[in-house]
């Protein structure tokens, strides 16, 4: 990975030295948006009247992108629970307030002098919500101690988390990688990923390997389709996180990324990360780990910057990255109103850009979080396609982009479209509460129409799992069956 570490050097130092441009648009006829109408309502009705949505409740909405033709729509007023679809909005108006081009900047500051390769004083890792901070952006930073001629730190290594609140994981002791906390330092989204190795007898593996985690397991591996789910557990120690893994793990498990941890102390698991980066590099910590602030008149060391806001939004939503869209929605809090940022201030600046620059109705949007995982969410169809609309006149392809491309999703299997058409997707799933939603863009390439569409199912009553797409694949597929050039 090539490095993007821009090094400032220490006057203490005095001993040492994307999927394709936009379609040309062009505006629908009375005669082919009456066309496609037919089409959809013909296609759509069909597919609705199948008994899997006789116990659903189903939102669509599918609009031109300059707005002027509604080409279908059904219940489109209503807001329903959106799961993570609702990360389109996030991430839209966290692009538009940053811009796309941001890049965050994590400094280590230090307060100490540097004598003979020995710095008296302690090391500052500063958290400045950069979504993208990697153990690779870690390593490369300790390199560059190394390379100041810096071979033993004689304080601490202190990690600064002020700029954001502090939150434990969202249902603890769950360890599970989706309900991880965002801080102002995130590294690897705070996950810890775990390498299955079958055995006999089956092994499992930290993935960063740090004396961070500690795994007590027993488990089973099974060729089975179903879930296994096996229960995932922390338990918080001095050093870090010691997890309890039990049961069966199954190949629905491992497509579904379930063998993933949270991390329950960001800023910790940082430092730690960073310790030992360190020690590989031949640098030496006298002192401890430990929270705190950085002092006045602490000198920069050197400040870390990774990759343009742009391709962490495509992570945000491409990968349905929860820690992601809560940790972008906190730093909206931070840099655009009062230090700590938070949730609330955060969701304050999202609700109030669109009702302003959006222009959608507050009574009927209701934003609980950034991700998607409250169920208190609720989204008409007809609120999307608008912001959809904005987003695309704002960004064009470069927003188009950040979403999931001709139906290749991690999670989901849509309809890959026919040549000529591009289908770009965000999914929002809770599986256990019947939701599935679906929205995004239809370009056609040969014509120049762009469109923007919606479409939210909120089961009625309780009933069976229903994984990415069950409701909301075969509909997206009748769409643009009906579309196809």
């Amino acid at each position: 990975m090539k490095r993007r570490i821009r090094i400032a050097l220490v006057l203490l130092l005095s001993t040492a030295a994307s999927g394709g441009a936009a379609p040309a648009l062009r505006p629908l006829s009375a005669e082919r948006a009456a066309e496609l109408q037919q089409l959809l309502s013909r296609a759509i009705d069909a597919r609705l009247r199948e008994a899997a949505y006789r116990d659903v409740n189903v939102g669509i909405k599918i609009l031109t992108i300059d707005g002027h033709h509604v080409l279908y729509q059904r219940d489109a007023e209503v807001p329903r629970i959106p799961a993570s679809a609702i990360k389109v909005i996030s991430s839209g108006v966290i692009l538009s307030k940053f811009g796309a081009d941001y890049r965050f900047e994590t400094p280590l500051r230090t307060d100490g002098e540097l004598r003979d390769g020995v710095l008296a004083g302690h090391l500052y890792l500063v958290g400045s919500g950069d979504p993208s901070l990697r153990l690779s952006h870690l390593q490369a930073a300790a390199g560059e101690v190394a390379a100041a001629g810096i071979r033993r730190i004689d304080g601490d290594l202190v990690y600064d988390l002020a700029l954001l609140d502090e939150e434990k994981p969202r249902y603890p002791p769950n360890a599970r990688h989706l309900y991880a906390p965002p801080a102002a330092l995130t590294v690897n989204s705070n996950w810890i990923d775990l390498k299955l190795e079958d055995g006999p007898p089956p092994k499992l593996t930290p993935i960063p390997e740090t004396s961070y985690a500690r795994l007590d397991y027993r488990i089973r591996v099974s060729n089975s389709e179903n879930p296994g789910k096996p229960p995932m557990t922390y338990r918080e120690e001095p050093w870090g996180d010691h997890y309890t893994i039990r049961g069966t793990v199954t190949r629905w498990d491992k497509r579904y990324h379930y063998l993933r941890l949270c991390v329950s102390r960001p800023g910790l698991f940082a430092a730690t990360l960073l310790k030992e980066a360190l020690g590989d590099s031949g640098v030496e910590l006298g002192g401890k780990l430990r929270p705190g602030p950085v002092p006045p008149g602490a000198k920069t060391l050197l400040v870390i910057r990774t990759d343009p806001l742009r391709d962490a939004i495509r992570i945000l939503n491409q990968e349905s990255n929860n820690v992601v869209a809560e940790l972008l929605n906190k730093d909206l809090g931070a840099y655009f109103g009062s230090v700590p940022g938070t949730r609330a201030k955060g969701l304050a600046i999202l609700r109030q850009f669109c009702r302003e620059q959006i222009g959608l109705d507050a009574a009927e949007l209701t934003l609980a979080d950034a991700s998607g995982l409250a169920t208190a969410n609720r989204i008409s169809p007809a609120q999307f396609t608008q912001a959809l609309n904005y987003f695309y006149r704002q960004a064009g392809m470069e927003f188009v982009e950040t979403l999931a491309p001709q139906g290749h999703h991690p999670h989901a299997r849509y309809p890959v479209p026919p040549e000529g058409m591009r289908l770009f997707v965000k999914s929002g799933t809770l599986p256990a509460t019947g939701v599935n939603s679906s929205v995004g863009y239809i370009l056609l390439d040969r014509t120049g129409e762009v469109f923007s569409f919606a479409v939210l199912v909120n089961r009625r009553h309780r009933g069976p799992m229903a994984y990415s797409g069950t409701y909301t694949n075969p509909i997206t597929a009748s769409i643009v069956r009906a579309i196809s050039p």
